[in-house]
């Protein structure tokens, strides 16, 4: 999936055009420019997205956005209870979206990014989800940074559909995916359970763009999506949390 938007640069955006083409973001009186931010906060961490306190969806509050695509179905998002854990359920169907928090930290203060993620139905498909027409994901986390000389990098942190296994790097173009969780989808493998995740962000932001400055995280958001391959997914999301 392409995604066009304001707070993407024009660079990222032809490169993911050129990656696949597949649906461009719809300009609307619905895009929020970046305003009431998550800031840092005098203590260990800093909850960027909680979901035991579930916001209005219609109208979002200030700060909060879910971007959809044109001639792509979004995702159906709700606040549910899953194993004891309240989270956000992301479904799609032939469809995606991006449902995002503006942010601005510096990760040399809090450069791990620990969350919690459940998928119950994976992406089963044929098409190679290294391939663009296979870039579908049932869960993704969507991060723009804003690097030292105040320019913006954005990468995901992927859930795989089996092909890649946890810790490697997946490229559409120049585009970097890094694998956070996956199992085999055709075998149901790491269903239906809640992972707990804990990445150094500051070290995969220096690894996927080579520099070795400490940015600013500007955006996070939750991108769930079956539209390429047109099957379909069911996945859960706990807190999102910044910590020292």
């Amino acid at each position: 999936m392409v995604i066009r938007s304001r707070w993407i640069s024009a660079a990222v955006l032809a490169l993911l055009i050129a990656a696949s083409g597949a649906a461009i973001y719809r300009y609307s009186d619905q895009i929020p420019e970046p305003v009431n931010p998550v800031l840092a906060s005098d203590g260990p961490r800093v909850t960027l997205m909680d979901f035991a306190q579930p916001i209005p969806l219609s109208p979002l509050p200030a700060g909060w956005w879910h971007r959809e695509f044109l001639f792509v179905k979004p995702m159906s998002i709700s606040f549910v209870t899953v194993a004891g854990v309240q989270a956000l359920r992301c479904e799609t169907s032939a469809s995606g979206s991006i449902f995002g928090r503006f942010t601005d930290i510096d990760l040399s203060r809090f450069p791990r990014l620990r969350w919690s993620w459940l998928v119950e139905v994976p992406v089963v498909a044929d098409e190679l989800e290294t391939a663009a027409e296979g870039d579908d994901h049932p869960a993704r986390l969507l991060l723009e940074f804003i690097d030292a000389d105040l320019v913006p990098h954005h990468l995901e942190l992927i859930w795989s559909n089996g092909a890649l296994k946890p810790g490697v790097w997946k490229y559409i173009g120049d585009f970097p995916h890094f694998v956070v969780r996956g199992g085999d989808a055709r075998t149901n493998e790491s269903s239906g359970i809640w992972f707990n995740e804990d990445v150094n962000l500051l070290e995969v932001y220096r690894t996927a763009f080579k520099r070795s400055d400490s940015p600013r995280l500007s955006n996070i958001s939750i991108f769930c999506d079956t539209d390429n391959t047109g099957s379909k997914s069911v996945a859960y999301f706990g807190n999102i949390e910044l910590w020292q």
